[in-house]
């Protein structure tokens, strides 16, 4: 059975390795999960991103042909609005989710939509060629589909999403999920006028992660952030708001909390870059 990733994955610099926005550590990891994906021929990948949210369903992308994309971010050089990712849709691969999903008890819908960059950016250092904003080539040759976090900030809802998925996984589909281990865009112009060194809550909050997530405590290490008062104060300093956090309960439900390996860790100014595979 295919192992299910998180990715911890910035901004659409990212993909640019050398960019102050990217880590050249999370941008080494993720390089290399491409072709290790692509030799264990999976049927198709499904990538959740931080930045589909839904308001009642979730929702699945089905693109006929290409998959358009999303341009999700504001302010960025010109360049960045040019980039360009190749990767096919399937409605049929789509709808085999949502009936999944459905099948398990979660409310789910076809949309058509395109990849935002939570997806497109880091499955570009991926599966194609980062130092080219156009190959004019499929840059993945299986399909590509997006699912939608679920509609509820709840920890044990984007859980249960993942175990859904499960069976998909049993199916030899590719999971990738796609957040930060820590995301405050909210200090972010504070940390990089001020210091070179990551905020004090960045190291500690990935480095309680990867301690719950490697000792196997799994849902219920994650939920103890909504429920312990000190963990949670933690918690809503790392993650103000939770769209970059949620998809990495969906990684653990998708693996049913299987055991955790730490592929790259990583903290600069606001942002963690850890990066996880589970088996």
């Amino acid at each position: 059975m295919l192992p299910v990733y998180f990715i911890s994955h910035g901004g659409p610099t990212f993909a640019d390795k050398g960019n102050a926005g990217s880590e050249v550590g999370a941008w080494d990891t993720v390089r290399k999960l491409g072709p290790k994906i692509l030799s264990s021929r999976p049927y198709y990948v499904i990538c959740i991103s931080a930045h589909w949210e839904t308001a009642n369903e979730v929702l699945v992308s089905s693109n006929e042909g290409e998959n358009p994309l999303v341009y999700d971010f504001y302010n960025f050089p010109c360049k960045y609005y040019e980039t360009k990712f190749h990767t096919l849709g399937s409605p049929a691969f789509a709808k085999e989710i949502v009936k999944t999903l459905q099948d398990k008890g979660i409310p789910a819908a076809v949309e058509s939509r395109g990849l935002d960059h939570g997806v497109w950016t880091p499955l570009r250092v991926a599966f194609g060629n980062p130092d080219v904003q156009d190959t004019n080539r499929l840059d993945l040759e299986i399909p590509l589909i997006q699912v939608s976090l679920p509609p509820s900030p709840k920890i044990l809802d984007s859980y249960r999403l993942g175990e859904a998925l499960y069976d998909l996984r049993a199916k030899n589909v590719a999971i990738i999920c796609s957040g930060m281990s820590v995301h405050n865009l909210q200090d972010l112009h504070r940390a990089m006028i001020n210091s070179s060194e990551p905020l004090p809550y960045v190291e500690p909050f990935n480095s309680w992660l990867t301690n719950t997530l490697t000792r196997g405590n799994g849902l219920s290490g994650l939920q103890k952030l909504e429920t312990d008062p000190q963990l949670n104060r933690l918690y809503r300093a790392a993650h103000p708001t939770p769209e970059h956090f949620l998809p990495l309960a969906v990684a653990l439900g998708a693996a049913r909390a299987g055991k955790c390996e730490v592929l790259h860790t990583a903290a600069t100014y606001s942002l963690g870059w850890n990066i996880y595979k589970f088996i």
